[in-house]
């Protein structure tokens, strides 16, 4: 190991972007070993089971689970999720030999540390090095220190049935008979979030639908609204018939995001299996779709999930030119480290430092995030090493790098008080 592997393995991580649910909801719904999957499923389903067949909905045996997870370990255990998940289990409860037997005593430790109130100090503090965490779990309400919620504000766009229209009702805690109280609403929504500690505005519509946003008028978007409204049976519209209304309200949560001093984070790029809505029809993601909305709103940061993998070479230019958009390693270790390096190469020759953000997990279980922090520092130091053997950094430069992209950065940009001495 370099003195930059040292130095990078010794920062205390901001982490960017993940999905883990709070220790209490953990508790209540008793996760075991076979719940913690995420993206391994992926790849189970890759080489051919059944997306959900090791859910907790399945009513199988977890001795059933526990051969069916062995078959598909077998044919998938080479990929980066797969190591992943062997690097949680492994390091964290012990487990040697990957068999039945093994696999369900290591079954009865996760169901133990999910009860556990000190597992997630235990994983994500001391053993992962991370003070704060971003979560999207769909709800302001962490009660963990380590905690700062970031919201999805699909269900305000994604409106295709009188039903959407409802639950933002209810949300807001108001009734909606045209389109201008509609807007009002989402406002609602976004101030209530923000009083209650949202760091920032999330778009995940790539998994639905296109990237791609046109500039409809009020009255376009009205048209539709209205249409929405007369479907007195919850009938559905069509996504042809509701994109100017989709179109218009992403526009309008920009811009009230802004107002509030968010930066928001928009999916780009590869869509993960188990989540995929649209049949992974990857080139809604391509983050190319998006340049009329960076040049259009260049008070508002944009931070750019994914690096936008598998168009990261677009993704890269894009970063460098636009002042107002930030260039995101959040999952990226972990689809592939070559890529990863690839990419991270690309950033120190082409992006300023202090746009770079090093490290989100993007993980539904604290495990996971802990064996993406160990990956994500070996690339980071592996690229460091190279590129200062190569004089294209020296070693306080790439101290200062690792500083910036794994904790100083997102404290600058998501304006986290108080956590600039730590």
């Amino acid at each position: 190991m370099s003195i930059f592997h040292d130095y990078v393995n010794q920062i205390r991580i901001i982490d960017g972007h993940e999905h883990l649910a709070t220790p209490q909801i953990r508790k209540n719904e008793n996760h075991d070993l076979f719940s913690l999957l995420h993206y391994l499923d992926s790849d189970f389903h890759s080489a051919g089971m059944k997306l959900g067949a090791l859910g907790r909905q399945n009513s199988i045996s977890v001795e059933q689970k526990a051969s069916i997870f062995m078959d598909y370990w077998h044919k998938t255990k080479n990929t980066t999720y797969a190591r992943m998940f062997r690097t949680a289990m492994e390091d964290l409860y012990g487990l040697s030999e990957w068999n039945v037997k093994n696999l369900l005593e290591t079954n009865e430790k996760v169901v133990q540390a999910s009860h556990n109130p000190d597992w997630y100090e235990h994983v994500m503090a001391q053993k992962s090095g991370i003070d704060l965490a971003f979560t999207l779990i769909q709800t302001t309400k962490l009660e963990y220190e380590r905690f700062r919620p970031i919201m999805f504000m699909d269900f305000t766009f994604k409106l295709r049935t009188l039903k959407d229209i409802t639950t933002v009702e209810r949300m807001a805690g108001v009734t909606v008979y045209h389109l201008s109280q509609y807007l009002d609403a989402v406002d609602t929504l976004l101030h209530k979030y923000v009083q209650e500690g949202m760091v920032a505005t999330k778009f995940g519509h790539a998994y639905w639908r296109s990237l791609a946003s046109g500039k409809p008028t009020f009255h376009e978007a009205e048209l539709a609204f209205n249409r929405l409204m007369g479907c007195k049976l919850d009938e559905p519209l069509s996504q042809a018939e509701t994109q100017a209304l989709q179109d218009y309200l992403i526009h309008f949560i920009i811009q009230r995001s802004t107002a509030y001093g968010l930066p928001i984070q928009i999916h780009t790029g590869h869509h993960e299996v188990s989540v995929s809505s649209n049949g992974n029809t990857i080139t809604n993601s391509n983050v190319e779709l998006l340049i009329p909305l960076l040049l259009e709103y260049k008070d508002t940061n944009f931070v750019l999930l994914h690096s936008g993998y598998p168009y990261y070479l677009p993704y890269l230019s894009i970063v460098k030119n636009f002042q107002n958009v930030y260039a995101d390693l959040t999952w990226v270790y972990i689809i592939s480290p070559t890529a990863a390096k690839q990419i991270l190469h690309g950033f120190i020759e082409m992006v300023p430092m202090t746009k770079i953000q090093g490290f989100g997990g993007d993980y539904n279980f604290i495990e996971g995030t802990y064996a993406h922090q160990k990956l994500a520092r070996k690339v980071v130091a592996d690229v460091l090493s190279e590129k200062v053997a190569e004089s294209a950094l020296d070693e306080s430069e790439a101290m200062t790098f690792a500083d910036r992209i794994f904790r100083t950065n997102l404290i600058d940009i998501y304006k986290l008080k108080g956590m600039e001495v730590q």
